[in-house]
């Protein structure tokens, strides 16, 4: 296998991992659980951004062409986002 493939799919494993720890913040906040003195969303927002940008430069830093670990990141960060943000829409405690 080509080093580009192996640099996205390790970079939309990353990604995925990420997308578990903001989709963790956010359950507590939804829940009422946060004891963050900052919005979930915020914090989400940010771990995006490092983690999209510090795959960028290790990349660039290994010498590998940084579209496809870019790819993977987005990829990573976003598709189990979307499935997590619909398992904790299912979960949350209303008052119903």
């Amino acid at each position: 296998m080509e080093t580009r493939y192996i640099a996205a799919l390790i970079s939309f494993l990353g990604g995925a991992l990420i997308a578990l720890v903001n989709a963790i913040l956010t359950a507590k906040e939804v829940n009422g659980d946060s004891k963050l003195p900052v919005p979930a969303a915020v914090i989400r927002q940010i771990c995006n951004i490092v983690y999209f940008v510090g795959t960028y430069f290790v990349a660039r830093k290994l010498g590998i062409d940084f579209i496809w670990p870019l790819i993977g990141a987005a990829v990573g960060l976003t598709i189990p986002s979307i499935l997590f943000a619909i398992t904790i829409a299912k979960n949350v405690k209303g008052d119903d």
